[in-house]
């Protein structure tokens, strides 16, 4: 059984990924936001903290006891990621699940669409900024970019590839995202310290 937080949790990826958690695990889930109002929790393995990332009290207070941490943010993460660490560090948390965009490895094939790769689309860069500052970390983190998601329900259709390698298809269901993001959570070694990119097998 793990504790985890997840940073992001009404980010459409935070509330499935609870229930998948939920669902799948027999964890305990901390869900954090500014605004949680329209969240809906199992009061018998969820908590609810409500604030800002920038409100360090807050923050302390969520990581307390944590095993994992999943970040799913949908902005601002560049100011946020050092708080986030830095948090992590001070809890003696280790493990770090970091969604983000594809393109931020140039991992996008011309014949799919390369203007979404960081060369081509400058919105990218503060993307790209964040993961370089996560793996100068010290955490056991797993960076995962995320293709365009759907609700398809052909969940276990998924691959990851590595830094570098080029993604095979554009598209992944939001169920896959979840899977591999409990799969990560419950083997420090799937992905440590490494920036994995995930879509549906072709």
């Amino acid at each position: 059984m793990k504790n985890v937080l997840i940073i992001g949790a009404t980010s459409s990826m935070g509330q499935i990924a609870a229930k998948y958690f939920l669902n799948k695990t027999d964890d305990n889930i901390t869900l954090m936001a500014r605004y949680t109002g329209l969240l809906t929790i199992d009061e018998s393995r969820e908590r609810v903290f409500q604030g800002d990332i920038i409100d360090e009290g807050i923050l302390n207070d969520a990581m307390t006891g944590m095993d994992v941490v999943l970040v799913t943010l949908d902005s601002n993460e560049e100011r946020l990621i050092q708080k986030i660490i830095d948090s992590m560090d001070k809890n003696r948390v280790k493990r770090l699940i970091f969604l983000t965009s594809m393109g931020t490895s140039n991992e996008i094939p011309t014949t799919t669409g390369a203007s979404g790769n960081l060369t081509e689309d400058e919105i990218l860069a503060p993307y790209k900024q964040v993961n370089d500052v996560i793996g100068e970390s010290d955490l056991n983190y797993t960076i995962v970019r995320l293709s365009w998601l759907d609700d398809g329900e052909d969940i276990d259709n998924y691959e990851i590839t590595h830094n570098g390698v080029p993604a095979v298809e554009d598209e992944v269901s939001r169920g896959s995202v979840a899977d591999l993001i409990v799969r990560l959570a419950h083997d420090d070694k799937l992905g440590a310290r490494d920036n994995l990119a995930i879509s549906r097998k072709a």
